[in-house]
């Protein structure tokens, strides 16, 4: 009898007999990261003004000329601001009023001077302004704290675009409460389907109406030449306002975007302290060695400049502009060292060394050396050749210079006094003289002043006509001395050519001392 193969099962054991696994899971999203905005009504409608604010500041500010438009530009903005800062529950308290002054003062500089350069730098400095002071009234700040500048360039360029969005969800909340979206999109259908026909209704009255066809070539031509400019405007004026919106947003809410405290600062820069003492020590020496010898192998060619006398191998101009350029990179170098010193040494704030402050004192008063003498040499220049816009702002900018090595000499010793604040005053104040002096006038009048007395030889007035409005005014008020040398006709021609440019730039024309000049021109 034949044995039986024995048979392989090929089926599968059946599932039950195999351990049940849980495959299953629960997608839990990721946290954005964008905060959640909390939208008010006088956020829509903020948000609606920013993007009109975007539009009038690249109109206005970035392609038309400053004037008495842009000063009102800023006042408006300025004006929204409070306003929305209030509605938003923040406290306004007198510092924040005494800024306001401030803003509403320097508004004014694109009125009263027609200055391009110092229009430059006043829109740069209400911007910071107008940054800071919704900043401070939003986290409750009485005037600067100690790390402004870290504070500021946060406000400027991390919480604006943390809350960029803000303002399209603003506007779109304020679209669906109101129910007008779908109002808007048949008006737009109906524009769109019925625009072929109104172009053949405009042919035809043009063909039959000589009259109707002047006017429709008219509004051609004024598209033309203006639509596409001001589209071009609108466009770049919606990020320009969201960015707007999204400063201000942040600061009102500091639940979105908070300030970093001082202690994180001071986390911060405890960081940085890495480099031991010794090291600095070592660096720094030599540099003061060289300084030292410097200052005693040049000693007759600087003291040269508080005696009034020249380097018999010297000429003025190339006497002050030699020391001009090493202050600058002097100043440079000293203020990056004495950063360097005071922020990265490893036994550095409250636990400096006697030694670490010593190497920052010598430094800050080798640069003081230098910037008086520096000064005087250019007060020697002036003298001999009368101002020229560099010669003033350069005077300008060294007296800043020597108030902030002054500081930080003071601030070696004692850590009680509010650096920020100080510096921040001092800048206000000089750039406020800068100013309403209007600095162009000043140059003129000084220059014909000297020349009338006999202690300037020479009248430059080429270079004084080539300045701004401001300088002209003060040229057609000195006539009589204009004439003694035959410059009067020269000048009376350089005022006319500026006014002709008026008709083909009307907004070169918006600030006082253009009008004036149109007024004396035209008595």
């Amino acid at each position: 009898m034949e044995s039986e193969t024995p048979k392989v099962s090929l089926e599968k054991p059946a599932a039950a007999a195999l351990p049940a696994e849980d495959y299953s899971f629960t997608y839990v999203p990721k946290a954005p990261n964008t905060p959640a905005f909390d939208i008010q009504a006088h956020d829509s409608l903020f948000a609606w003004l920013s993007l009109i604010f975007g539009f009038l500041f690249v109109r206005f500010v970035m392609v038309y000329a400053d004037g008495f438009v842009t000063t009102g530009v800023f006042l408006l903005l300025h004006t929204a601001c409070m306003i929305y800062m209030k509605k938003s529950g923040c406290k306004i308290l007198p510092a924040h009023r005494l800024m306001s002054a401030v803003i509403i003062a320097f508004s004014f500089v694109f009125s009263v001077t027609a200055s391009e350069l110092l229009h430059g730098l006043n829109l740069v400095f209400l911007m910071c302004a107008q940054v800071w002071q919704v900043t401070a009234i939003g986290s409750g700040t009485h005037f600067v704290t100690r790390f402004l500048p870290y504070d500021l360039s946060d406000s400027v360029l991390e919480a604006p675009f943390r809350c960029f969005g803000a303002g399209k969800q603003a506007m779109s909340e304020s679209v669906k409460r109101s129910g007008s979206a779908s109002a808007v999109k048949t008006v737009l259908i109906g524009l769109l389907v019925t625009f072929p026909l109104t172009g053949l209704v405009g042919g035809l009255l043009a063909n039959a109406d000589s009259g109707v066809e002047n006017m429709l070539r008219s509004a051609g031509s004024l598209l033309t030449d203006h639509v596409w400019m001001t589209l071009l405007q609108i466009a770049v004026g919606i990020p320009v306002g969201c960015w707007f919106f999204g400063m201000v947003y942040a600061a009102a809410d500091r639940t979105v975007h908070p300030l970093k405290s001082e202690a994180e600062h001071e986390s911060d820069l405890h960081r940085l302290r890495t480099i031991p003492n010794l090291g600095l020590y070592a660096g720094v020496t030599p540099i003061c060695v060289l300084y030292l010898l410097y200052v005693i192998s040049q000693t007759n060619y600087f003291l040269s400049a508080f005696t009034g006398r020249l380097p018999a191998d010297m000429i003025y101009s190339e006497y002050a502009r030699r020391g001009f350029f090493e202050l600058c990179a002097i100043a440079v170098i000293n203020l990056l060292v004495i950063l360097v010193l005071t922020g990265c040494a490893l036994k550095g704030g409250a636990e400096r060394p006697k030694a670490l402050t010593f190497y920052a004192v010598m430094l800050s008063a080798f640069t003081l050396f230098i910037l008086a003498t520096a000064f005087a040499k250019m007060l020697l220049y002036i003298n001999a050749y009368g101002l020229t816009p560099l010669r003033l702002y350069t005077s300008w900018f060294m007296v800043l210079l020597a108030i902030v090595f002054l500081v930080l000499t003071v601030r070696q010793f004692t850590r009680s006094i509010h650096t920020a604040a100080i510096l921040t005053t001092a800048f206000t104040v000089l750039f406020a003289v800068l100013c309403f002096s209007r600095p162009d006038a000043l140059i003129a009048e000084y220059n014909i002043s000297r020349y009338e007395h006999g202690t300037l030889s020479n009248l430059d007035y080429p270079a004084l006509t080539a300045l701004s409005e401001d300088a002209l005014l003060v040229l057609n008020a000195h006539s009589d001395t204009l004439r003694q040398i035959d410059a009067e006709e020269y000048c009376r021609d350089a005022a006319a050519n500026c006014i002709r440019s008026y008709e083909a730039h009307p907004d070169r024309s918006w600030n006082l001392s253009a009008q004036l000049l149109k007024a004396q021109a035209g008595s």
